[in-house]
């Protein structure tokens, strides 16, 4: 860490007056009702501001056990017309000088400004571990099938957008001592810079479900506000979530500094543990006043530290050295001419990473293309993980709201793998071209047959399709037929068919979910998903085999299965009648469907 950055942090705090040191900590035991004290937060621009408090009691095992709430009334500001702000969580309040806690709880639609307050002593203490969170310690992947499929792959973002409604801190999920008297958390203002408002709506009932207040708005340039002062207690600080030319961050504020310690909130973020996220100095426009809850109008500005805590009673981190994000680039080529591009950096967390890649995919796509109607895009996403492992994923989606199919899609491998069982995974970059045309290319396969002579092994022939679009026009295609040297004479049945169809195929063959052994599988079974575009051919014939926990193993005698299922991995063993031997692809202009399967004779 530069001593040189972080030593003005420190000098500062040590210089504001009313900036806590373990010796001017008001102890919770001393507090008592009728007392009066003095809060710091911002109200307008970046000027800490003082406000009055009067202490009406302390509810003791509130919010958990041994966790206690100080339920205190604020005067001053604007406090009496707006009632206690959004995004005054943190806002450090003084006995005698003496720091007691921060401004952490409201009730909601309250006439009055009473607001609950979190002990300091609280909030340093739940934050000081600061071991990392193991991987895939909170969510656990879904059962899959196998073999894995883009619509499985696709679902997967629904697992982290389920996990933020049902794990935060929103009034209807309030700790029973607190749901009564509907004293809850002060959201935390989220605000959405660079989306599109259709994109916009479906994250506001995401993320308000789990606690937070999103607003639509606009990020501030720091060239035209200018150096923005040093934290201090009191100060607006911003955690940012998204940055670039889309931007998502939360304001707060910060309650006390130790050095290059920073605590804030009073409350959690969400509650994730250990954190990497940006922190950040926040620039505050105005209040907005609400009958519900007032917030505040901010933008999180310049980088000055790293949120490396998130418990229940407070956010901490340090000042010195920024996280590092995952670079996001998305060029958008559209058919009515021009190409666009997108780069912004996303927070690397096994929960919000997911959801962050799609939310911000989809508002590029939606924002910029026709949200419905008739439209085909054509996605080529490339995901870079650390040690020159990759993940590429092509498809093309041409039926109603294809930007939410693209978008799941590349969302959807970033949940299984940040979220894997196997080891922790960090990834180095996404990039994404998306192809998009305002025409429905979709297209059915209605005929197929060889044209050839008399089948043998060893002989070629050509497989021959007829595509009928969605204007009805017949497209041909035509792909080569090779009998192996070892095909045995006699009856076989080709299949020419969609990716769904194959898919659903294998699935009722296996009769197992996919369940990868290692990182390796699971990557193979990404990189290896079959394309709606692509036109696919498989020439089978009756044969014993079996699929053994997950692979093909055609052609084995009797004896042998009989072995196999005997053994450990009997529960494994799922038996096969059919072998494949021979099988090719055809990649297409049109989003396919349809199958087509022929009866095939081979002879001497």
């Amino acid at each position: 860490m530069d001593l040189r950055l972080v030593a003005p942090f420190a000098l500062a705090a040590a210089l504001v007056p009313g900036a806590a040191r373990a010796a001017d900590v008001f102890p919770l035991a001393e507090v008592r009702p009728g007392m009066e004290g003095t809060g710091r937060t911002v109200f307008e621009g970046t000027r800490v501001e003082e406000f009055s408090v009067r202490i009406l009691g302390v509810l003791e095992n509130a919010v958990g056990p041994k966790r206690s709430v100080i339920l205190a009334r604020l005067e001053g500001g604007p406090l009496e017309r707006t009632g206690v702000i959004s995004g005054m969580s943190g806002s450090p309040v003084f006995i005698d000088g003496r720091l007691v806690g921060a401004v952490a709880y409201a009730f909601p639609f309250g006439k009055e400004p009473i607001a609950g307050l979190t002990p300091i002593t609280e909030m340093i203490e739940a934050t000081r571990v600061e071991t990392p969170r193991a991987a895939s310690a909170r969510f656990p992947a879904p059962p899959l099938s196998a073999p894995l499929d883009r619509e499985a792959v696709a679902a997967a973002i629904r697992r982290p957008s389920r996990a933020i409604v049902s794990g935060g801190l929103s009034g209807g999920t309030a700790p029973p001592g607190l749901a009564g008297a509907a004293l809850t958390p002060l959201a935390l203002p989220l605000s959405f810079s660079g989306f599109d408002p259709a994109t916009f709506e479906w994250a506001r009932e995401v993320f308000a479900a789990a606690g937070f207040a999103p607003v639509l708005g606009s990020a501030a340039s720091a060239e035209a506000l200018g150096p923005l002062p040093d934290l201090e207690p009191g100060a607006a600080v911003g955690v940012s979530l998204i940055e670039g030319d889309l931007d998502l961050s939360v304001t707060g504020t910060i309650t006390h500094i130790d050095q290059d310690r920073v605590y804030a909130f009073g409350h959690p973020f969400y509650n994730l543990g250990p954190t990497q996220f940006p922190m950040k100095k926040a620039y505050v426009y105005s209040i907005f006043p609400s009958l519900q809850i007032s917030w505040k109008i901010a933008a999180a500005l310049d980088p000055v530290g790293t949120v490396d805590q998130d418990r229940t009673t407070a956010i901490a981190g340090r000042l010195g050295a920024t996280p590092r994000l995952i670079p996001v680039s998305v060029t958008l080529r559209s058919h009515r001419g021009g190409e666009r591009q997108f780069r912004f950096r996303i927070v690397e967390d096994e929960l919000f990473t997911p959801v962050l890649a799609y939310v911000s995919l989809l508002s590029v796509l939606q924002g910029h293309e026709r949200a419905f109607g008739s439209a085909t895009m054509r996605l080529d996403a490339r995901l870079e993980l650390a040690g020159g492992r990759r993940v590429r994923v092509q498809d093309v989606f041409a039926a109603q709201q294809p930007a939410q199919q693209a978008a799941a899609l590349v969302a959807g491998p970033l949940a299984l793998l940040v979220g894997n069982e196997f080891e922790k995974v960090a990834v180095k970059g996404l990039e994404v071209t998306v192809d998009a045309e305002e025409e429905n290319r979709t297209a059915t396969i209605v005929r197929a047959w060889v044209d050839s002579g008399k089948l043998k092994p060893g002989s070629r022939a050509t497989l021959k399709v007829h595509l009928r679009t969605h204007r009805g026009d017949l497209v041909t295609q035509e792909l080569p037929l090779l009998i192996p040297e070892s095909a045995s004479p006699g009856t076989y049945t080709l299949l020419v068919a969609d990716a769904a169809t194959v898919n659903a195929m294998e699935q009722r063959e296996m009769q197992q979910p996919f369940e990868p052994r290692d990182l390796g599988q699971l990557l193979r079974a990404l990189n290896g998903l079959r394309a709606g575009n692509r036109l696919y051919a498989q020439l089978t014939r009756p044969d014993e085999g079996a699929i053994v926990a997950g692979e093909y193993l055609p052609s084995l005698p009797g004896s042998v299965l009989s072995v196999l299922r005997s053994s450990d991995q009997g529960a494994n063993v799922v038996p096969i009648r059919t072998t494949e031997v021979w099988s090719a692809e055809l990649a297409t202009d049109h989003a396919l469907s349809g199958a087509r399967r022929l009866t095939l004779t081979v002879g001497r």
